[in-house]
């Protein structure tokens, strides 16, 4: 299975490093999340048996976007590989990381920020700077299918790529389905929506784990960090909800206001689901290629920085606007590409002028989403 063909060349993270690149957006965002799971991570691969033929090492970084935290996971996967294997009196293997992302990810911008490669592992050049001892090739396609030839990857890396659906399920669009999700753009709110996009869920995982299950080799990892939930109930997707309600509330206003039509937002769903570990274990059980080693909810709540929580909790307008300003860039860089491709380009600086209003006005109210969810961790072994 793979993604749906107008996902495939419509669907990206805003290109280049300017100042509204996802590069530039999510380096914070992202990079705080890679930090909180970085133990974890470190523990998937120091745990990991390794064999003496082992001379070439092979990793996926898989949803790599165009922004320097792929550079952050990957050299904290090599890293913590090359100790593992100098404690161990074991040769280190050379590695060769492989950057996947759909064809329309901006792959130039990810690779200029590369270091400089050197084969001499943790040296520093001229400026200081610690340089890259591992291969780098991109990888254009959808995880949803294969990418790579049989058994030749020993670790898999993705972080929040994963919650991103291969298309919208069709029954949310149709008129006379009782999962018509109308006035909504996103998986909240009826039962029968929330059903509809559990089963989408179901077949892309299931696609994954199928195409992972046939390019690891036996005892290769999969760590993935993705947007997760608590509740059982698929049509509550917790944290994650916050923000697309809000951009749902967004689109109504501008429809309110005669910018835009109706029977467009009805027509527009964001193709994102955020499973519990219930799904997840369900999933990964039905497949069975793969034995889960970790699997579980780091709440955002719990994860929330002085910055967020000054925010959230303090009495200053200006502050919540400017941070409700914040959040809209963040997700602009995010979205952009889909909604500009059903709307046009026209309405994209009012939308998100809109929708950072209503964050800023919300603001107090993200504490309580981030008890429902936050970042989900699996960590899997092929068996």
């Amino acid at each position: 299975m793979g993604i749906d063909m107008k996902m495939e060349k419509e669907f990206h993270m805003n290109a280049g490093l300017g100042e509204s690149s996802y590069a530039q957006n999510s380096a914070l965002l992202q990079k705080s999340v890679l930090e909180i799971v970085k133990p974890m991570l470190e523990e998937a691969i120091l745990s990991m048996k390794l064999t003496l033929e082992c001379e070439t090492f092979c990793i996926a970084d898989l949803g790599c976007s165009s922004g320097p935290n792929a550079l952050f996971a990957v050299e904290n996967i090599t890293k913590t590989l090359k100790a593992k294997c100098r404690s161990a009196g074991i040769t280190v293997p050379q590695c060769q990381v492989f950057f996947n992302d759909l064809p329309a990810s901006d792959f130039n911008s990810l690779f200029r920020i590369l270091p400089p490669f050197s084969l001499n592992t943790d040296l520093q050049n001229e400026e200081g700077a610690v340089e890259r001892s591992y291969f780098a090739a991109g990888v254009p396609g959808s995880f949803y299918g294969r990418l790579f030839p049989d058994q030749t990857l020993h670790f898999v890396h993705s972080s929040y790529s994963l919650h991103w659906l291969s298309q919208v399920p069709a029954e949310i669009l149709e008129k006379k389905s009782v999962a018509w999700n109308k006035g909504k753009i996103f998986c909240e709110g009826s039962r029968a929506v929330g059903e509809a996009y559990f089963r989408q869920y179901q077949r892309d995982f299931n696609a994954f784990l199928r195409a992972r299950a046939e390019e690891l080799v036996r005892g290769g990892r999969i760590f993935l960090v993705l947007a997760g939930r608590t509740s059982r109930d698929p049509s509550d997707q917790g944290f994650i909800a916050f923000p697309w309600e809000s951009l749902g509330s967004s689109f109504n206003d501008l429809v309110s206001q005669g910018l835009i039509e109706e029977e467009k937002v009805d027509s527009f769903n964001i193709p994102l689901y955020a499973p519990c570990p219930e799904e997840v274990r369900s999933e990964v059980t039905r497949e069975g290629s793969f034995e889960i080693l970790r699997l579980e909810v780091i709440r955002k709540s719990e994860t929330f920085s002085e910055e967020d929580i000054e925010a959230m909790t303090g009495s200053s307008a200006s502050l919540k606007d400017a941070y409700g300003r914040k959040l809209a860039k963040q997700l602009r860089a995010v979205t952009e590409s889909l909604i500009k491709h059903h709307f046009g380009e026209e309405i994209m600086d009012l939308l998100f002028e809109r929708f950072g209003e209503i964050m800023g006005e919300r603001l107090s109210e993200r504490m309580e989403y981030g008890k429902k969810g936050g970042q989900l961790v699996i960590f899997l072994e092929h068996k």
